[in-house]
């Protein structure tokens, strides 16, 4: 194995200021992590920097992870820049952050430190790296880091690492399911090189130093990511929302989340999920009486990916649903685990089933007596449209 403390010792101070020029507590206007989104297209380990612009639809929302350690959680709508935010010449912590968002009419709240760090103490461990000759990567090192080169699963040809004409020729004893990194081969924050066989590129490899003087768990987390080390820090970051984010679930519709349509047209529905969990939503007319959307028979259940759109009517889930003569909510529940076989079937059942009158009013706390869980709900109301009786009549 090679520790790169040599190598590493005058890259990672410069690596230090870049990565940790926040003392943990503080989140300036950063490059920040998307712990968590109802946001489609915003999936989590996505680097936010200063510049970008989030675009928050209302009630959608976004979970910040810093290179502090601190968690931001928004909720739409919002549209701007993190630095928009900052205040002028001010280097602010994430409460300050937090009211600078409030200022401006968005829902902000900072997620408790202790349970940010408390989840996730010292982050992924980085003292034993194995660089897999046949895929590409980003791995993340520190100063005592020992680097390993695995053995290629086929092992065809003549393996060796190349960067800027200089080349290194490979080899694994027999037995032997890794290899030292080469002692004359340094690795500096930024190294790049490639790995080939027969003389053709067949995977690169970058490291990036990270600071070992980070001692926050969700800092590293944040750190590694930015720095795009996603193989060794995604796990870790599903491993922190689940602890500290929570479950979050979002519908909208195509006409928005104040819908009109008129009685009997087509409305499509759209459903995002924070994190992997099971989806049951009900459609609840004016009158009383309700039906079930989904799962309703739906391809592969109830079970809906974290950040995945789902759409009704779509692949999963082909039954649509027409707008009612009189206004009518969509609502949802959303499970981080499957519950479906502790609730009645007609819940479960055809979409153009209507629920018995008992259940339809009963479903909150239906859904309340269920332990062992976390549940979240979403719902909007879909407005009927009024048609002028003029237009009516020549129709």
């Amino acid at each position: 194995m090679l520790r790169i403390s040599n190598y590493l010792s005058r890259t990672v101070v410069c690596a230090s200021l870049a990565v940790a020029a926040l003392r943990p507590g503080s989140a300036n206007a950063e490059d920040a992590v998307l712990l968590a989104s109802t946001v489609p297209g915003y999936l989590p380990g996505m680097v936010v920097s200063s510049a970008d612009r989030l675009s928050l639809p209302e009630g959608a929302s976004a979970t910040l992870l810093f290179q502090s350690g601190a968690t931001l959680r928004l909720r739409g709508p919002f549209e701007g820049t993190l630095a928009q935010q900052q205040p002028a010449g001010a280097a602010g912590d994430a409460a300050m952050l937090a009211d600078m968002f409030r200022m401006h009419g968005v829902d902000a709240t900072v997620i408790g430190g202790t349970r940010s760090t408390g989840s996730a103490q010292s982050g992924p461990m980085l003292d034993d790296v194995q660089v897999d000759p046949e895929r590409s990567g980003t791995y993340c090192v520190e100063s005592a880091t020992s680097v390993w080169i695995t053995r290629p699963s086929g092992e065809t040809g003549v393996y060796a690492l190349r960067r800027k004409g200089s080349s290194r020729t490979l080899g694994w004893p027999a037995g032997a399911e890794r290899i030292e990194w080469p002692a004359d081969v340094p690795i500096e924050d930024g190294s790049q090189f490639e790995i080939t066989t027969g003389g053709a590129a067949r995977a690169t490899v970058t490291f990036r130093g990270v600071p070992s003087n980070i001692a926050n768990g969700p800092a590293r987390i944040a750190a590694g990511l930015v720095l795009g080390c996603h193989d060794q820090f995604d796990g870790e970051l599903k491993r922190l929302s689940r602890s500290v984010a929570g479950p979050e679930v979002w519908i909208t519709t195509d006409r928005g989340r104040h819908p009109e349509y008129r009685s009997g047209e087509p409305v499509a529905v759209t459903v995002t999920a924070s994190t992997d969990g099971y989806l049951y939503c009900v459609a609840m007319n004016e009158d009383g009486t309700a039906k079930p959307v989904f799962p309703a028979g739906a391809v592969d259940g109830a079970q809906l990916r974290g950040s995945a759109p789902l759409s009704i009517p779509g692949r999963r889930q082909p039954n649509g649903l027409t707008a009612a003569a009189v206004s009518q909510r969509i609502r949802c529940w959303f499970a981080d685990r499957d519950i479906t076989p502790e609730l009645p079937h007609a819940l479960l059942g055809a979409s153009s089933a209507r629920l018995p009158d008992q259940l339809a009013t009963d479903l909150d706390a239906l859904f309340g007596r269920i332990g062992g869980t976390r549940i979240e709900s979403d719902q909007l109301t879909i407005a009927t449209q009024r048609v002028p009786e003029t237009t009516a009549r020549k129709e």
